[in-house]
């Protein structure tokens, strides 16, 4: 087993991802980022969710913690190396959005979050930038594009012109399609992007992760 340093279990993930153009990713990033394409275009995904199960080595799980969540994200390389890269990472967790900007660098906010799943019918709010409603449908076999936006397996992060890389260990995803989507969100446009009526969404009921201690990289470029 590979050294690890947190464990979570994340429940009941939508992805809302649209694509957008490449140099305009790129004038977002900060310098030493290079945006990640597909068929010529740069993606951006919306995705809420909610973490439970949070534990360290040696710990028991604090069962009795469960995070709402909303980020904003992009697909990105760093020295050639594929991951993601966070606009914005919201939550409704004052404790959780401490320990995330204290000890892993990310860029946590902490906003009004609502949301449950039950019976398929999905449901998910954020004061002033978000509000969606979708019904969960079929499990579906992952396609290309699928498993380019998804099966990531490295973050990256920057602070005070340093950059730190993060691993997370989990299985493959295991999605469903997306059925009666309803979707008004200004978070997009919160970092320099335009709304879209067009998205592609995906479902994934829980996937359990373990992340590894993040490495310090050099400075930004």
């Amino acid at each position: 087993m590979k050294r690890w340093v947190i464990a979570q279990r994340w429940t009941d993930l939508l992805f809302l991802s649209c694509p957008v153009k490449p140099e305009l990713v790129q004038s977002q990033l900060p310098a030493g980022l290079e945006v990640d394409v597909l068929d010529g275009h740069a993606w951006l995904s919306v995705v809420p969710f909610f973490m439970s199960h949070i534990r360290f080595p040696g710990t028991p799980g604090f069962r009795w913690v469960r995070l709402r969540e909303l980020n904003l994200r992009t697909y990105v390389r760093y020295q050639g190396q594929p991951g993601i890269y966070f606009f914005t990472l919201d939550t409704d967790n004052l404790l959780g959005q401490w320990i995330a900007r204290t000890f892993f660098h990310l860029p946590y906010r902490l906003r009004w979050l609502r949301g449950s799943c039950e019976d398929g019918k999905y449901t998910f709010a954020s004061a002033n930038s978000l509000q969606l409603s979708a019904r969960v449908g079929a499990p579906c076999v992952s396609d290309s594009l699928d498993r380019w936006l998804v099966e990531r397996y490295s973050l990256f992060t920057e602070k005070s012109g340093v950059f730190y890389r993060g691993d997370v260990l989990h299985q493959p995803w295991q999605l469903s399609r997306v059925d009666a989507l309803d979707v008004t969100e200004s978070l997009t446009e919160e970092f320099g992007f335009s709304t879209t009526d067009t998205w592609h969404a995906r479902y994934a009921a829980v996937l359990d992760v373990r992340f590894r201690p993040f490495t310090k990289l050099s400075g930004c470029n």
